[in-house]
């Protein structure tokens, strides 16, 4: 997936149940911030849901780190498909586990593939969505007498800005849309004539 400078999540835990010839599916949503986070997510409902059939999940929390797992459905039929709604609504920073009680009646692997992607959507249309913008922070130092050039740039650009003054010279945090990373970088080794340090 590309870096976007865009992108949806929740600020909230959300929950949606729905039925399926007799199998209960439980769609619970959370925000995750990381890894991490999204996996204490996904053991807290193991725990809660010890005695259910199944525990599948996805998470998504930046372009380039996700997981999903079936948990014992057929491969291809619960994680992915949970994955994919996370993905067509474009939400980062969550994690959607989706847990089946078997209701007795098999569903096959289209039925299941179809009931999980249900159960995913309406788990997350029905949720409080919110947008928010994908900054990255650089980390930088430049002498003093670059500091006129650099707020041209930083005004021009609308970044944010944090900057300390040092014996060296300024160092300063910018927060900048992940897109642009790289085009921020070039534009401020060219106006600082190659003095700027990038710190991180």
């Amino acid at each position: 997936m590309p870096i976007e400078d865009h992108y949806f999540t929740v600020e909230q835990f959300f929950r949606h149940q729905t039925k399926v010839k007799g199998s209960v599916f439980i769609g619970s949503l959370f925000p995750a911030q990381t890894q991490y986070q999204a996996e204490e997510k996904i053991e807290r409902m193991r725990k809660e849901f010890y005695d259910a059939t199944h525990n599948c999940f996805a998470y998504r929390i930046d372009s380039n780190t996700f997981r999903y797992s079936d948990d014992g459905e057929p491969a291809g039929t619960a994680g992915k498909p949970i994955l994919s709604m996370i993905d067509k609504y474009k939400l980062q920073r969550v994690v959607l586990v989706v847990t089946r009680y078997f209701g007795g009646t098999k569903l096959g692997t289209g039925g299941l593939i179809r009931a999980y992607s249900e159960c995913a959507e309406q788990t997350i249309v029905k949720a409080r969505i919110v947008e928010k913008t994908n900054y990255r922070r650089l980390t930088v130092g430049y002498p003093f007498e670059a500091t006129r050039q650099i707020y041209q740039l930083v005004k021009k650009k609308g970044i944010q800005i944090q900057e300390d003054a040092t014996p060296e010279g300024m160092r300063a945090v910018l927060q900048i849309p992940a897109s642009q990373i790289a085009e921020i970088k070039s534009q401020l080794i060219h106006l600082t004539s190659g003095k700027i340090k990038f710190l991180e």
